[in-house]
Formats: structure tokens, sequence, C-alpha cells
């Protein structure tokens, strides 16, 4: 997990469309606390928890599109300095929403990562805010896109393996062979903050963002913060920490929305009941109006993706 920064003209503020229609919070809601229920043992990535996840997630795309979402199957091997390497296996998860002219111009690319840390030493690690809070979230975005046709063509990804070195997203964008322009937003820890608080990381390296994503905070209720993503904030820097990182690699400007780290981060206590349930639909309803400012504003953000 880790967040984003940006700036743009006020001519371009100016331009953006609507603010989104309203997101399906209670949709959102539900789905994280089905993702942190104990019977998901943690979702640890390859994990029989894992697997009841990625089938209520199948499920659920299922009924909201009528379309079973695609499975992208990965194995990566970890190595370690202190012991021998080890093979992990994942499964992404893609929802495809055409736009107005499928298969042509920028994609924007939508994820979060579904897994967590699993259970350790007998010990359940539910990974609410981290990250059924974006995995939730990602439903709440399709549905609005199944409802409201974006413009252009959106994917969008439950990313397996973050916890395990960004596995997922790696894997999803070195298969990526077309040479369309790309940008990511990336959701990952978007509930946790008691004073209503959420950062977006990436303005640093694509400063025409910013006005688009303080567009998308109207009416929210939440603060939105920028930065996070500059060299000089050394290990506050975020910009390689979640699976945006795997994107900004190849040179495709990312906006990704999340909060500093708590008490509850990596511990057993992340779980559903201790998550603030209005700064969740805040943030919500953000992820829902920033997937439609950014489809919006995509022939000017989005890029190649460059050579590995």
């Amino acid at each position: 997990m880790k967040h984003l920064l940006l700036i743009l003209s006020a001519g371009l503020a100016a331009c953006s469309p609507a603010l989104a229609p309203d997101a399906d919070t209670a949709l959102a809601t539900q789905a994280m606390k089905t993702l942190s229920d104990d019977a998901m043992q943690g979702r640890g990535v390859g994990t029989d928890g894992g697997k009841r996840a990625r089938a209520f997630l199948v499920r659920s795309v299922e009924g909201l599109s009528g379309t079973a979402p695609e499975l992208d199957r990965f194995t990566a091997t970890l190595d370690f300095r202190d012991r021998e390497p080890e093979t992990i296996t994942g499964q992404n998860i893609i929802a495809r929403v055409p736009g107005r002219t499928p298969g042509e111009g920028p994609v924007l690319e939508i994820t979060a990562h579904y897994d967590h840390l699993g259970v350790r030493d007998g010990v359940v690690y539910n990974g609410a805010d981290d990250n059924a809070s974006g995995s939730g979230a990602l439903l709440a975005i399709l549905k609005s896109f199944l409802e409201n046709r974006p413009e252009h063509d959106v994917n969008i990804v439950w990313l397996d393996g973050e916890e395990r070195r960004l596995s997922g997203a790696r894997h999803y964008v070195k298969a990526i062979t077309d040479s369309r322009p790309r940008l990511n937003l990336n959701l990952d820890m978007i509930s946790q903050n008691a004073d209503g608080e959420i950062y977006m990381a990436g303005a640093h390296h694509e400063p025409a963002l910013k006005p688009v994503m303080e567009r998308a905070a109207q009416g929210t209720g939440l603060t939105l913060r920028f930065g996070h993503d500059r060299p000089e904030d050394g290990a506050d820097d975020w910009t390689l920490q979640s699976d945006h990182a795997a994107f900004h690699a190849r040179g495709v400007p990312f906006a990704y929305l999340g909060v500093e780290d708590h008490p509850h981060y990596h511990q057993p206590t992340d779980d559903f009941g201790t998550v603030p349930l209005d700064t969740y639909a805040g943030a919500v309803q953000l992820a829902v109006n920033a997937a439609h400012a950014l489809d919006d504003a995509l022939d000017s953000l989005a890029r190649p993706l460059s050579p590995e």
C-alpha cells in the first residue's frame, strides 16, 4: 500500500465534467466486510482463503455485469537472502468495460489488490483496510461504469500477490503487448483514517493529475492531500510501494489513493469493526468520482508503456 500527488492548469479544471453519480457505497461496504471475514483466512496468495475471496469477487462481477471476468493466472519465484526461493501462484481478476469506441484510444487501468497476509502463527490477518477496502470500491466503480458508459475502454483489475512483491501487478503489466496509452488509478488502503483524510500520490510525476483529483474530492466529505511521491520523502515515498509501481516503471502515469499508515496496518486488528465507515463511504465516492474524471481527461493524461 501507499499513495499519490498532482497539478494542472485552471483551464482544464474548469472544463472538467460534472461529478459522477452517487456511488453504491453499501455495495462496497458489504464487499469489504465479506472479504475481511475470518472465513477468508486473510486472503493469502495461493491459499484456500485467497481462493474463496476470488470466488466471491467473480460472483460479484457476474452479478453486476452478467459476464464472467477474466482470470489471469501467474507464477512468481521470490528470492531471499536467508532461505530457499519460494514459488507462488496467484490469479488476477479482470473486468473489462468497453468505451464508446472499443479497442481504440487510451485505456484506463483501475486496480486494487485483493490479497493480504493470510494466517500467521494461528492468527488471521483480515486486512479490512489493506485491501478489502480498495477491492470493495472497485465493485462500486464497475457498477457506475456499467450504468454510465465510459468514453474510453476501462479495465478494472483485482490484483493478487501485492503483499508478495507486487507479483500480480508485475505480471499484468508485463503481459500488455499493445501500444495504446494508459493511465493507472490504484486504490490501496482507503478507509482507515478517523480524521477523514486521504492522500493521492503520483502528482509529483504527473502534475496535471492534481486539479482532476481535487475536483473529484469535492462533496465527498474527505480532505484530499497530495504527496508521498517525491524521492526526498525517503521511506515515505510511496511511488514503489503498491501495485501502481509496475505501471510507473514503464512510464505510465498513476494516481494512487490511500491513507497513511495507522496502528492497524499489517496487524490482526485490521478488522471490519475498526474501520470508520463514514470515511470509507467518502473514499468510495471519491474513487468513483476520480474514475469518471480521469476517463474524461484520459486523452491528455495517458501515456504508452515504455520498453522494459
